[in-house]
């Protein structure tokens, strides 16, 4: 008694080859627009913090000259009060173009970032913006007890906590994230104003009144 024995031979057929590019092209369609979120995310985090740290800079070299640089590379000012690191990369615009766009007048100087579709809409119409103005010592110190009480807020955010309290009182925010009494207030003495719903912060200025082109919001 015989019998056919038949071996098929090893391999892939050609249907085979084309569902796995077809399963292979579905999995880069949906990686690629994941990777690049990410790098806008990355590049978003870059930006504000360069600007962030400009402002400072700019502050610190008002204070300290009664004026005004030039312009970000002006000699007096770079390395001398920002750190530019190689290249001068802490003032080239992550999202393309050159350098971060500055604006100067006689009483502030605002520097912004042209966003991620890459073009300059203006000082006004930008996403990454920071303006400094000049006037007296109260606005550093604003600014720098704003800075903290942002990032202890991201991080009790990030820590899943809620927000959502008056900013003074013995269960207040302040005392919820550990901040000092010398947090009550902004810089000129006066209480900060902060908004659980929209998280905005506010100092009010020098003069005190809500609204008043002094404001200071973040």
């Amino acid at each position: 008694m015989t019998c056919d024995r038949r071996q098929r031979e090893s391999g892939f057929t050609l249907i085979e080859v084309i569902v796995v590019l077809a399963i292979l092209g579905m999995l880069l369609g949906t990686a690629m627009p994941f990777a690049g979120a990410m790098v806008n995310a990355d590049r978003r985090q870059e930006v504000r913090k360069e600007l962030e740290g400009i402002a400072a800079a700019l502050e610190a070299y008002w204070f300290d000259r009664g004026t005004w640089p030039t312009s970000l590379a002006d000699a007096t000012f770079r390395n001398a009060y920002l750190q530019t690191g190689i290249g001068g990369a802490a003032t080239i615009d992550a999202w393309g173009g050159g350098s971060y766009r500055e604006q100067r007048t006689a009483t502030t100087y605002s520097v912004w970032s042209v966003g991620e579709n890459g073009v300059d809409n203006g000082v006004l119409n930008e996403e990454f913006v920071v303006t400094v103005q000049c006037g007296p010592p109260g606005y550093l110190k604003t600014r720098q007890r704003m800075r903290v009480i942002v990032e202890a807020i991201a991080n009790r955010i990030e820590n899943g906590g809620s927000v959502a309290l008056a900013w003074t009182g013995g269960a207040g925010l302040r005392v919820t994230l550990g901040l000092g009494a010398e947090y009550d207030n902004d810089g000129f003495g006066r209480p900060f104003a902060w908004n659980g719903t929209t998280m905005t912060l506010t100092s009010h200025g020098p003069d005190g009144a809500a609204g008043g082109g002094d404001d200071l919001t973040t």
